[in-house]
């Protein structure tokens, strides 16, 4: 496959991920992940692959949650793909007002039999103008 098509093959798994998330799929979060693969998220210890579930139904089951990616740029290397990403997300908490935020996002990518899967995801949170 080519080098644009597999950068596009990328993008498509972020958007993929993004519905998961937004429809509080917690179930399927980690097949979306290499069996090794971790996230990272700001502020908050490593979450292994095979902890997202459980710990993503504890974070959905208090907060309305909405994420968008923009991806900015996509470079593929063999089996590995770099994508970096600003995410724009939505959180709300029972009645309260909802939290807006931004953060830049960066996923390294790794080619399975499956096709691309998150081998690491790291992000943080940048002050929304």
């Amino acid at each position: 496959m080519s080098t644009q098509l597999e950068a596009l093959a990328a993008e498509q798994l972020l958007a993929q991920y993004a519905q998961a998330l937004n429809s509080a799929d917690t179930t399927a979060l980690s097949s979306f992940y290499t069996p090794d693969g971790v996230c990272m998220p700001n502020g908050v210890q490593t979450i292994p692959a095979s902890a997202l579930s459980a710990r993503g139904a504890a974070f959905f089951a208090k907060a309305g949650f909405d994420i968008d990616f923009a991806v900015e740029s996509v470079a593929v290397d063999g089996s590995y793909a770099f994508v970096q990403a600003t995410a724009h997300t939505r959180t709300t908490k029972g009645n309260a007002h909802p939290q807006v935020r931004r953060s830049r996002d960066f996923f390294v990518l790794r080619q399975q039999e499956q096709g691309w899967k998150i081998f690491c995801y790291i992000f943080n949170s940048v002050q929304v103008a």
